[in-house]
């Protein structure tokens, strides 16, 4: 059940998606999403999913979903939201359980102007707390590529 409506998800998403994002870093070391308005110029969604072949062992799968709140007149923004990952994340201070589990995060990101046509490039970090077993917190980071809106 749970596969099913983690496709539906990304099925929906992407229908009423502005654009599409990659990332590289936090959580999952590569990371594709979608990202769409909720409110338009205001307030965004944000679905993705990742794989972290970096921290050693076997490969961590993960998803998540993020609300983010766009800061008016600037490129900043700032949300949060849920993750789940099958393994360890990638992080500083702490990577979360080997055997993964739920974790929140925050996000404070920025777009950097590279005056590019439907192609942004973004910047962000993230503070995470994990809920598998004692909960514990880390701090990781992304840089990305926007293509769309």
């Amino acid at each position: 059940m749970r596969k099913w409506l983690v496709l539906l998800t990304l099925l929906l998403g992407s229908a009423v998606a502005q654009s599409v994002q990659v990332t590289a870093g936090s959580p999952f070391g590569v990371n594709a999403g979608v990202r769409f308005p909720l409110v338009p110029l205001l307030l965004d969604g944000r679905v993705y999913g990742g794989a972290n072949f970096f921290t050693g062992g076997p490969a961590s799968l993960g998803g998540g979903a993020d609300v983010l709140v766009s800061v008016p007149l600037t490129d900043l923004y700032a949300g949060a939201g849920l993750f789940y990952a099958s393994g360890t994340t990638v992080s500083l201070i702490s990577q979360g359980s080997t055997s993964g589990g739920l974790g929140a995060r925050g996000v404070i990101g920025t777009y950097l102007n590279v005056g590019l046509p439907l192609v942004g490039i973004f910047v962000e970090v993230h503070p995470m707390l994990f809920f598998s077993g004692s909960s514990t917190f880390g701090l990781g980071g992304a840089i990305g590529v926007n293509i769309g809106f």
